[in-house]
């Protein structure tokens, strides 16, 4: 990302300066890991996956208007809108730049294919907004374009430039298919239950923008509280009564639902890395998946009759 402008340089280098998770090019590491490959190509494919992502977050955050992003200044926060849409694009740019140095033109073909559906993830979101009558089919292919696509694409794409066979390829692909389905459940759930220091992020950002998901669309077809909390999300959402919210989401069994949801994506997972044997880049594919399943809704935690309790397994 090194370019000699004294312009650029400092926002490149704050905007590093928090790495993230590194989950996506982890999962094409771990894909391309088990067959032979060119270690230099499986690099910059890598590095390539997170500049799409970095570049997706930086643009999403002028698109909802975020002041925090991986518990800092969000770049539009520091600098401003152009700027943070500029950025944004150098970071595609870098990324294409990466991929050309390498002839596998499938390779562009599933990339830029991937990046279209997370465009139209995000537009379709865009019109969904404040709908509270979404059905999960909406809610599931908008998931699909917004993370869980990305995630496929990074273990097709790490399959693809080893010397896997398709089959596996596919196997790979369906594992980061269903667990991105997961994270993404994962996420919209700590959005609306946690904060946003434990988030790095504003909590309850996406409630704000109108985003219904999962566990709002499950409490919303409840005969219990499926009234009561359409005439709270029909409010002012500034002015949102966060503690009812999670009581409402609690006592209807939503964040329940939701959780068993996730799990079951993160079993499809598990089962699809089955047929491989056993080797250090299958294992960590599946302590991944673990982990998510375990240790994280382990963290996770909310408000119930004002006291502090913890998700367990």
């Amino acid at each position: 990302m090194s370019t000699g402008n004294p312009q650029v340089e400092p926002i490149i280098d704050y905007l590093l300066e928090s790495s993230g998770k590194m989950l996506r090019p982890r999962l094409l590491y771990l894909a391309a890991s088990p067959y032979p490959h060119d270690p230099l190509m499986v690099r910059d494919m890598c590095v390539a996956v997170e500049l799409i992502h970095l570049a997706s977050l930086v643009h999403d955050d002028v698109i909802d208007q975020a002041l925090t992003r991986r518990g800092q200044e969000s770049i539009n926060s520091r600098y401003n809108n152009k700027t943070s849409v500029l950025t944004g694009d150098l970071l595609f740019a870098t990324a294409f730049n990466l991929i050309n140095q390498h002839p596998f033109p499938r390779v562009m073909d599933q990339i830029t294919r991937t990046i279209q559906l997370m465009c139209q993830g995000e537009i379709k979101q865009l019109s969904l907004a404040f709908d509270l009558d979404i059905s999960e089919e909406d809610y599931y292919e908008k998931s699909y374009s917004k993370t869980a696509c990305l995630f496929a694409c990074s273990c097709r794409v790490g399959a693809w430039i080893s010397s896997m066979p398709e089959k596996n390829a596919s196997l790979l692909e369906d594992y980061g298919l269903y667990l991105g389905y997961a994270y993404q459940i994962i996420d919209d759930i700590l959005d609306l239950v946690s904060d946003s220091q434990a988030l790095g992020k504003p909590a309850g950002n996406d409630l704000k923008e109108g985003n219904i998901t999962l566990p709002l669309i499950y409490a919303l077809k409840t005969k219990e509280y499926g009234s009561l909390l359409r005439k709270i999300l029909a409010a002012d959402y500034s002015q949102l009564d966060t503690r009812e919210l999670k009581t409402i989401l609690l006592d209807s069994g939503a964040i329940e639902y939701a959780r068993s949801i996730s799990r079951q994506f993160l079993q499809k997972a598990l089962a699809s890395l089955e047929l491989f044997p056993v080797g250090p880049a299958i294992k960590e594919m599946k302590n991944i998946a673990l982990f998510i399943m375990e240790e994280y809704y382990a963290r996770l935690s909310y408000v119930n009759e004002g006291e502090l309790v913890k998700v367990v397994n």
